[in-house]
């Protein structure tokens, strides 16, 4: 698939007098390779060992048809009401988009992330554009309307990943924005409340980013769900939704009660038949290791792929001799009180990450997903699974990758002589190794020659001491490196000097890091969007617009499923019914 570009867009904005940055900014937006494991490397170079464990090819349309008719079989208007009821749509286009659907049918490309505050790195951002761009590019080459949908994953309940954010503030120094539990169970962010911290924190944010520039949002406006007593998802959510006013998007929410509903059969399935699912899956991972490859998710013996939530906060079940229990909560149930209690209250159960994306095709007529590096490869993992319950596997699509390069963060690099390579090296290595290279000639040609001579002289005097005694070779030998430890530890004080002498190294290589390796990770899965939306108001669509979409030319028989690679039920099976298998 040949979707990486390099986007040379650039925007310029001035910056006010007290921001650490010197004169006018242009940012440049730089679309990369989305790097994975080899699973997912070969998966993307359509590599047949990768490719027969996904369904079809992201870059083959005839994977992306199949699907069409397979989804076309499952939803028909009902379904459609159903899945319409489960989204909120970002602005009027995307609301008279949906209705559209409704009426005429049509499929949905779905990404998906859990909650971050101020929408955490911006690689969630990224998703949502591919997703987005996706749609456009599949509806007019499908010839149906296909529907951009971001899902909330608002039952996710690992508070230390979505508690808290980072930035690059304007003196360049990165800055961690962080909110306080209000409850110490494991709770969903569905149910976990932001206290009061959370509006100082938003207030900070802001100043941050006005520090910097103009923003091309309203950020009172884009931040204002976060407010005292909200929940985490909630926040998150309402400033999705604010932040792709301009885009046809439609928002939904793992814990909305139409999704509940909608998903309450594949979670009863999966309970009342948990060891199968698990043999199902264990039997995929065996070959996925067989092939070569490691298997993203451990697969947890004696266990659903089904929390609940209870008084202890969000556990998964485990299985017992006779039924279920929730551990923490000290919650036993036979199987008749775990389906029972799961009719009765569909909202107090979820599923796990090998079961949400089953759960998303049984509610949404999902022709794609869009994920990262890690969600790509357990779809090659979970396919038996959507199987079992009569579901083709969507497309499995890898997001675009981006970094966005402010030329004064370029220049520095330049001005520093470090290469993209070198700032994936830890700090105080690339430190030592920038300060080596920037020492003065006559440093570097002085300690060169002052080793030269140890060696030569040491040697010279080896060889004539050979005559007295040739046990002296050791001796002597031990003092030469004695020698030479000592022209080592003084070249480190020399470097260890020059380090906090040399402005380069000690001020903009951490100016530089803190935006484009910031913590030693690439800088979408750490920043946050919002300060560079003040550098570039346009960022948005200047990011949608460099991600471009690209499919293999379809050969003359380009109606037909790609050979081998999907094979659609010849109709809708029930949920609980196991399909032929899929090659």
């Amino acid at each position: 698939m040949r979707q990486q570009t390099t986007a040379g867009f650039r925007s310029r904005q001035r910056l006010p007098a007290s921001s650490g940055w010197e004169g006018d900014l242009t940012l440049k937006i730089e679309v990369q390779p989305l790097r994975g494991s080899r699973l997912v490397d070969d998966y993307r170079a359509g590599k047949p060992e990768a490719a027969r464990f996904f369904t079809g090819h992201p870059g083959d349309l005839r994977a992306f048809r199949a699907k069409l008719a397979e989804v076309g079989r499952r939803f028909g208007r009902a379904e459609r009401e159903t899945a319409a009821a489960a989204v909120r749509p970002t602005s009027p286009g995307a609301a008279a988009r949906l209705a559209r659907f409704v009426e005429e049918g049509g499929a949905v490309v779905t990404t998906g992330q859990q909650a971050g505050l101020f929408t955490g790195p911006m690689y969630t951002i990224h998703k949502i554009l591919t997703a987005i761009r996706l749609a456009e590019a599949l509806e007019e080459r499908l010839g149906v309307v296909v529907l951009p949908v971001f899902w909330a994953a608002s039952e996710d309940h690992d508070f230390d990943e979505a508690n808290h954010t980072y930035l690059v503030d304007g003196a360049g120094k990165l800055r961690r924005l962080a909110v306080s539990a209000t409850d110490d169970r494991p709770l969903p962010m569905s149910e976990m409340r932001l206290g009061k911290d959370v509006e100082n924190l938003s207030g900070e944010l802001r100043d941050v980013v006005e520090s910097i520039g103009d923003n091309a949002v309203d950020l009172r406006d884009v931040l204002a769900p976060y407010q005292a007593g909200k929940t985490v998802a909630e926040a998150f959510r309402g400033t999705v939704e604010r932040l792709f006013a301009d885009f046809d998007l439609l928002v939904t929410d793992a814990a909305d009660p139409h999704v509940k509903r909608a998903s309450l059969p594949v979670l009863l399935g999966d309970v009342e038949r948990a060891r199968e699912h698990e043999r199902l899956v264990r039997a995929r991972t065996e070959e996925l290791q067989a092939a070569g490859y490691s298997a993203p998710v451990t697969v947890r013996q004696d266990a659903a792929n089904v929390f609940f939530h209870g008084p202890a906060g969000r556990e998964r079940l485990a299985k017992t001799r006779d039924g279920w229990i929730a551990r923490a909560a000290r919650i036993r149930f036979t199987p008749d009180e775990v389906a029972e209690r799961m009719r009765a209250e569909p909202g107090a159960f979820s599923p796990n990450v090998f079961l949400r994306p089953v759960v998303e095709s049984a509610v949404f007529p999902t022709l794609a997903y869009v994920g990262g590096p890690a969600e790509t490869a357990y779809f090659a993992q979970i396919g038996p699974l959507f199987q079992a319950f009569g579901i083709i596997p969507p497309v499995s699509y890898p997001r675009f990758a981006a970094r966005l390069v402010p030329d004064e963060v370029a220049r520095k690099a330049m001005e520093l002589g470090a290469t993209d390579e070198e700032l994936q090296l830890p700090e105080h290595e690339l430190a030592s190794l920038l300060a080596k290279r920037r020492l003065p000639a006559a440093i570097t040609e002085r300690l060169h020659g002052l080793r030269v001579a140890l060696v030569e002289g040491f040697g010279e005097l080896m060889d004539a001491a050979a005559g007295i005694d040739f046990n002296l070779d050791g001796a002597v030998g031990a003092r030469r490196n004695r020698a030479l430890l000592e022209v080592a530890e003084a070249e480190a004080k020399i470097l260890a000097h020059a380090k906090k002498a040399d402005r380069g190294i000690s001020h903009d290589l951490p100016f530089i890091r803190n935006h484009l390796m910031p913590l030693g990770t690439p800088q979408e899965r750490v920043l946050n969007v919002f300060p560079y939306l003040a550098m570039r108001p346009t960022l948005l669509r200047d990011l949608a617009e460099a991600m471009e979409v690209r499919f293999d030319p379809e050969p003359a028989d380009a109606h037909a499923p790609p050979g081998g690679a999907v094979h659609a039920p010849a109709r809708a099976q029930p949920a609980g019914t196991v399909p032929d298998p899929i090659a």
